[in-house]
């Protein structure tokens, strides 16, 4: 959505969208902390908004480490190569996870941003819609 279509709004539509916007803005710093202290749940992601990149970082997170120890535990008690596959294939899931979490602790402040700009652009689409059938029932 442009500037333009925030200039269309009323003042009363304005006040609307001001305090629907207050109920969307996040803290950078509480994003970080919980990047940092359960970043491998996914928790930040869940914060921002982003529902389906969190559910990643959590089945990437929970699997990795489940995967670790439990077939690491079994290939050292049965002495069998299957214990050994989980262990890789959790070891992978754990580096594939790292490096989400690296360019996470780099675009966190733009994700963010972005967050905070397609919630305004949806409040903006739909006070526009509302008035445009408030135009339409009134004719």
């Amino acid at each position: 959505m442009s500037v333009e279509d925030k200039r269309k709004l009323t003042e009363k539509q304005l006040a609307v969208l001001e305090s629907e916007m207050q109920k969307h803005k996040k803290s950078v710093g509480v994003a970080y902390l919980l990047w940092f202290f359960f970043g491998s749940l996914g928790i930040h992601k869940f914060y921002l908004g982003n529902t389906k990149t969190g559910l990643l970082y959590l089945i990437l997170g929970i699997f990795g480490w489940v995967s670790i120890f439990t077939g690491g535990g079994f290939a050292l008690l049965n002495g069998s190569s299957t214990g050994g596959f989980f262990a890789i294939l959790g070891t992978i899931c754990l580096a594939v996870l790292g490096i989400l979490l690296l360019i996470d602790l780099f675009t966190i402040p733009s994700q963010i941003q972005k967050s905070y700009q397609d919630a305004e652009n949806e409040i903006i689409s739909h006070l526009l819609s509302m008035s445009e059938s408030e135009e339409h029932s009134s004719q």
